[in-house]
């Protein structure tokens, strides 16, 4: 096995999971069905990549298509329509910017662009999602990355944002290839990821429905993006945690606590630490003790070199 990343075998397995378990859960949990494919797969491979801290996915096959995600926008949790990297990556970006966003869902951060007469154009692979961008009157590019190069010249945009994207597709070396070929020297790349420093202390076994496949397929944190100067042309100028939203206060308590329980078991653990039990700390986060305390997300901000 080579690391996606480097393409070196200094990798390191440390663990599998059964895709015939996790496509019950997929069924029970979301009413999804993750289809036969997916099932006959057998037994998924975790790897982490000793050169630069990567974890991710085998094989590559299992991530998700368009077909998921067309059921997962069914829910209105999936494409919000504000999020906090939306405002910070806004504060990096200049008025006479040409803008590329990499997965645009249904448009709500190129509204966000336009709203500050930033010039923006789009890139989704979800044909209905590219269709109600369009709607908006964006011009959205269903394409794959080095096609768009092909298309509009390499090094055109001054600034490339993707949103939650990484984490999700099979070869995420090639992905930042991609974005770095469109990409103009001096020009800035804006990613926000989970931040797999938190889901480590929250999810330490993995067992997080949305955070492995086929919905997520590697976990990143900035230690990884630290490392990736050594691999592409580029240079991380800032990386920024998220404040634990209001919204995931609830979830990361629960979850974090029970992790630092488990060995009591799942039964134990969930009368001890429940939502009646854990009230008085949910009180008091969502009051304004979470705004100290890291979220979900990590934004990072890296510049193309020379």
């Amino acid at each position: 096995m080579e690391s996606p990343l480097t393409g070196k075998k200094n990798v390191k397995c440390l663990g599998t999971a059964s895709t015939s378990e996790i496509a019950a859960r997929w069924k029970r949990s979301l009413n999804v069905d993750l289809g036969g494919a997916f099932r006959d797969i057998g037994e998924l491979e975790y790897y982490r990549c000793e050169d630069t801290g990567l974890c991710w996915y085998a094989p590559f096959y299992a991530a998700g298509g368009s077909e998921l995600y067309a059921e997962l926008e069914k829910f209105d949790w999936y494409y919000m329509p504000e999020k906090w990297e939306f405002s910070q990556a806004i504060k990096m970006l200049q008025p006479d910017d040409k803008v590329l966003e990499v997965g645009v869902g249904s448009g709500f951060f190129l509204e966000k662009c336009r709203a500050n007469g930033i010039e923006v154009v789009g890139l989704e692979l979800n044909r209905s999602a590219a269709r109600r961008a369009r709607e908006k009157g964006f011009e959205v590019y269903e394409i794959d990355l080095h096609a768009l190069a092909d298309t509009m010249g390499s090094n055109r945009f001054d600034a490339i944002c993707s949103f939650q994207v990484l984490e999700h597709v099979a070869e995420p070396g090639k992905f930042l290839e991609g974005m770095l070929n469109n990409l103009g020297i001096g020009g800035r790349l804006i990613l926000s990821v989970p931040n797999g420093a938190v889901m480590r202390r929250i999810d330490p076994e993995r067992k997080g429905l949305l955070n492995q496949p086929p919905h997520h397929m590697s976990h990143w944190d900035a230690g990884v993006f630290h490392a990736i100067e050594k691999i592409f042309p580029v240079r991380l100028r800032s990386a920024r945690c998220e404040p634990l939203a209001k919204y995931h206060v609830n979830w990361v308590v629960t979850a974090y606590i029970r992790s630092m329980f488990s060995g009591l078991g799942g039964y134990a653990t969930g009368v001890l630490f429940n939502r009646v039990t854990l009230l008085p700390v949910v009180a008091l986060l969502k009051l304004g003790f979470r705004k100290w305390l890291p979220g979900h997300t990590l934004l990072v901000e890296l510049d193309k070199v020379d």
